[in-house]
């Protein structure tokens, strides 16, 4: 099956009003939480499913639990949501074979920056260039929703299971989808053959997280490992990769077996919420890897030897109970997305710019997005001059290699740029990325700008600038030039604010800036 079947079964899913039966979304508020389950649930029938069970809950967890302590305390939040505001039973749906769908938005977004914070600090709120129909509103698409859209192809398969996935990343598979899953714990990856060296050098495999398959499906986890490394580990026997190599995308699902036995395992720590644990070094390694192999990646990490060794001795005790339980059921395998597949991240600013600007290109990848985000075949999208314009109302001027979202200008001159939620009598420049920004007056900018706003309740606004070449996570504490606050100082203000009278305030913004242009027309 080709990447184009891929996509063909994708959008069909998502126009035949199937997908996941059961969402929760795992956010890092309540006031987060609320604006989800309040959209999702406006979005039924395009986003997911039209009977979908929404649960929306917040990791109220002192310092963050971590994606893999994370995982099971959303799922005890979401269970006590779905007991207490629907008197349903979510264990007891999932082992009659529910589709059950995880997406986890936990995070600040950084590397994002300045975008997540002109939404409040709600990081998978970040809009794309697509459109949704909400009530009696049409608003562009976020980035969970184009997630919550793509991974819904894998509810069939997925009966009696938790699938869990991240709210950055897009994925059109290159091989053909899997049969029912056969191990209890499954994992996303992008399998190719053993590179050599050289390859394995520029592909930046070192980088990543990495699974390996053996000839009969069984997998092992290992993180972040050279070239040689990683051939002595196979020579070793360690992990074979007859069955392929490849980069996790940290994707993964759990029987509900697996589910339960890991709640129960961890539910001291779920307890008390102290503890923080990550899927793949705190769960995946130590279930799949030798015990001085996963000591001296540890180690590599920071991590003192007697907490490791710890560690590892639990999860093997609590893997030979497993066994015991499943005698002969496979424990840990991987479902692969194809090495071939398009893979489009919205994790970091020069990410975002570029995924968005992929739509421009003339390949089969730029047609594939296209066709996913519906543009231009919506009504209210157009291609011109080289430029794809969505929802844009623009009075005149010059547009080249540009997307743009939700923008109202007298007069444009912009090669380049990607605008979003945009109002001003005139904008001009080059490279720039201008993000929820409504100004009376007209914007001209140096080339490579980055600006993104955020409005108070009482009316006032903190305008957020920045450049293309520089990376929010290392600029988080600093306060650039022209700006009042860094970008950590923004997030602790939304932290005080509710996202809908940040809304509001937005809102009464754009109006004022569009009856600016309307009195100069």
């Amino acid at each position: 099956m080709s990447i184009a079947a891929n996509l063909r079964s994708i959008l069909d899913t998502a126009d035949g009003g199937t997908g996941m039966d059961i969402i929760i979304v795992s956010t890092t508020s309540a006031d987060q939480a609320a604006y989800w389950q309040r959209r999702l649930e406006a979005g039924r029938g395009q986003v997911c499913r039209p009977d979908a069970l929404i649960l929306a809950i917040h990791e109220d967890w002192p310092g963050g639990a971590g994606n893999g302590l994370g995982t099971l305390y959303a799922v005890r939040e979401a269970a006590r949501l779905a007991r207490d505001r629907h008197a349903i039973d979510l264990a007891a749906r999932l082992v009659d074979g529910a589709a059950v769908g995880l997406y986890h938005t936990a995070g600040k977004g950084t590397r994002l920056a300045p975008l997540p914070g002109s939404e409040g600090g709600n990081k998978p709120a970040v809009k794309l260039p697509g459109l949704v129909r909400l009530a009696d509103r049409v608003e562009p698409l976020t980035i969970l929703e184009a997630v919550i859209r793509q991974t819904a192809v894998y509810a069939p398969l997925r009966r009696g299971r938790l699938s869990v996935f991240w709210g950055d990343q897009v994925f059109i598979p290159s091989v053909p989808p899997p049969g029912l899953p056969r191990h209890h714990v499954d994992i996303l990856a992008k399998l190719g053959v053993m590179p050599d060296a050289e390859a394995w050098r520029r592909d930046g495999l070192d980088r990543y997280g990495l699974v390996a398959v053996g000839p009969g499906g069984d997998a092992v986890q290992v993180e972040k490992v050279t070239h040689a490394a990683a051939m002595s580990l196979v020579d070793a026997g360690v992990m074979r990769v007859d069955g392929g190599i490849g980069v996790s995308l940290g994707s993964f699902s759990l029987s509900a077996a697996m589910l339960a036995a890991l709640d129960a395992e961890f539910a001291p720590e779920l307890a008390v919420r102290t503890a923080k644990l990550d899927t793949d070094p705190h769960f995946w390694m130590p279930m799949t890897l030798p015990e001085p192999v996963y000591l001296e990646m540890m180690a590599a990490k920071g991590e003192p030897a007697a907490k490791s060794r710890a560690h590892y001795r639990r999860l093997a005790d609590f893997v030979v109970r497993f066994r015991g339980a499943h005698a002969g059921e496979p424990l840990f395998g991987c479902v692969d997305v194809g090495a071939g597949c398009y893979w489009w991240d919205y994790g970091t600013l020069a990410n975002y710019r570029a995924s968005v600007r992929r739509l421009l290109d003339g390949d089969q990848e730029a047609a594939a997005m296209r066709a996913f985000f519906a543009a231009p075949a919506a009504g209210a999208a157009e291609f011109r001059d080289g430029s794809l314009l969505i929802d844009c109302r623009i009075g005149g001027g010059s547009i080249r290699g540009s997307v743009l979202v939700g923008v109202t200008a007298g007069r444009l001159d912009v090669d380049g740029a990607v605008l979003v939620n945009v109002v001003a009598p005139a904008i001009a420049g080059r490279d720039l990325v201008l993000y929820n920004v409504f100004e009376t007056s007209d914007l001209a900018l140096a080339p490579g700008s980055v600006r993104a706003d955020t409005y108070l309740p009482d009316g006032g606004r903190v305008s957020i600038g920045t450049r293309l070449d520089r990376d929010g996570k290392d600029d988080w504490d600093v306060v650039l030039p022209g700006n009042a606050l860094s970008h950590a100082q923004l997030c602790e203000l939304n932290a005080t604010l509710t996202l809908d009278a940040a809304a509001e305030s937005a809102r009464r913004h754009r109006l004022k800036a569009l009856a600016t242009i309307e009195g100069d027309g």
